[in-house]
């Protein structure tokens, strides 16, 4: 008898039933069952590649800094270790195979996806040892399209990032122990009203929900209509720089006000970057066909 309830158990907890899509030594695409009773995805769904790959390009994975810590919420857009998670190769793997799976999907089921990449100093015999490894998960529902990064870059016994300011580094288990996942064009982002943890485990700052057609408004809109970030604060720098140190932030010293300058200057220099991203995701490079 006891043994039947582990078997049963054991059942419970094992994998969810998948069908493969596409499968290569540079990742794999997949359907997966939701068992959840109040999933319900709009599949199936036809949208164009470029629509997804769009979706993909604009997904960014942001270190948790101490800088972030100090401003806090109100200036969250100043985290200056932004990159973005998928390159160009990952995108052209990945997007046609996640189209096809969408149309293919039904309301019960979502797509998940694994790509893999090795870094350059692992060009050895044991590139499979040093492999990393990016998934995810994602679905349609209604105009938008829920993304959920599981893994970034993982690699076993790969340390965080952060490991610099512990005593003992702990290991990273996905990845995504000192990020948070965002998006660029933020406009075109919806609230996430999905909790995933009965799903597929986690949370946290990783899921998104992205309205696909304002997204394809927003990155053909002219660059004089586009959504911009918040007023630049240089006309603020300025403003304070005229301010005598006695007198600034009601009776701050010297040094507190030099502080804020250097902050306000992050907070242009990123949002600077946040403009020429978008500007490069309107206009994403092309890509040279190969001749047989």
């Amino acid at each position: 008898m006891l043994s039947s309830l582990v078997l049963m158990a054991i059942g419970c907890v094992g994998p969810r039933p998948t069908t493969p899509i596409h499968e290569t030594a540079l990742g794999t695409v997949f359907l997966e069952s939701v068992s959840d009773t109040s999933f319900q995805a709009a599949h199936p769904i036809k949208l164009p590649e470029t629509t997804v790959a769009d979706i993909l390009r604009g997904i960014h994975t942001k270190e948790k800094t101490g800088l972030l810590l100090l401003l806090g919420k109100a200036l969250k857009s100043t985290n200056l270790n932004d990159i973005r998670t998928f390159s160009e190769d990952d995108i052209a793997f990945l997007t046609p195979h996640i189209v096809t799976a969408l149309a293919q999907a039904t309301p019960k089921q979502q797509v998940g996806f694994h790509v893999y990449s090795t870094p350059a100093i692992s060009q050895s015999s044991k590139v499979g040892q040093n492999r990393e490894t990016t998934s995810g998960y994602l679905f349609a529902d209604g105009l938008s399209l829920h993304f959920t990064l599981t893994q970034y870059r993982y690699r076993p016994g790969k340390k965080s990032n952060a490991s610099q300011k512990e005593p003992r580094p702990l290991p990273d288990t996905d990845g995504l122990r000192d990020r948070e996942v965002t998006f660029l064009p933020e406009a075109a982002l919806r609230p996430d009203v999905y909790d995933r943890s009965s799903w597929i485990g986690k949370s946290e700052d990783r899921s998104l929900a992205i309205d696909y057609q304002l997204l394809t408004r927003v990155l053909a809109a002219p660059p004089s209509s586009a959504p911009v970030a918040q007023p630049a604060p240089a006309p603020v720098l300025q403003q304070l720089q005229s301010i005598p140190a006695q007198t600034s932030l009601g009776g701050k010293n010297e040094a507190d006000l030099q502080a804020f300058k250097e902050e306000l200057k992050a907070l242009q220099k990123k949002m600077d970057e946040q403009e020429a991203e978008l500007q490069r995701l309107k206009n994403p490079p092309s890509r040279k066909k190969s001749t047989p």
